[in-house]
C-alpha cells in the first residue's frame, strides 16, 4: 500500500518537472538562436569587409572595382540586417505565395 501511495504522490511532481525542462528547452533554444543571429552578422561584416580588401588588392586599387564592390557588400550587409522585412516584402510577389486570409466576424 505504501507503495501505491509513494508513487501517487511523486506522479505530480514529475509533471511539473517534465513542463520545466519544456520550458527551460524553449528559453534555451531562443537564447542560442538569439546568440546565433548575432554571430552571423558579425561574421557577416568581416566577410563583407575582406570582400572589398580582396577586391581592392586584385584590381591593385582600381577606384572602380572599390566602389562597386563595397557597394555590394553594403547591400549584403542590409540584406543580412534586413532579411525578415525583405521576406515580407517579396513574399507578397512570389508565385505560389499563401493568399492573405481576413477573418470577418459576422455576429
Amino acid at each position: 500500500m505504501s507503495l501505491i501511495t509513494g508513487l501517487t504522490a511523486t506522479a505530480p511532481d514529475l509533471a511539473t518537472s517534465s513542463i520545466t525542462i519544456q520550458a527551460g528547452l524553449l528559453d534555451w533554444t531562443t537564447d542560442t538562436a538569439s546568440s546565433l543571429q548575432t554571430v552571423l552578422r558579425v561574421v557577416a561584416i568581416t566577410v563583407a569587409i575582406l570582400f572589398v580588401v580582396y577586391k581592392a588588392v586584385n584590381s591593385k586599387f582600381a577606384i572602380g572595382t572599390i566602389i562597386v564592390s563595397a557597394l555590394a557588400a553594403g547591400v549584403f550587409i542590409w540584406i543580412v540586417y534586413n532579411v525578415t522585412a525583405l521576406r515580407d516584402t517579396v513574399g507578397e510577389d512570389l508565385p505560389g505565395s499563401a493568399p492573405v486570409s481576413q477573418q470577418v466576424d459576422l455576429t
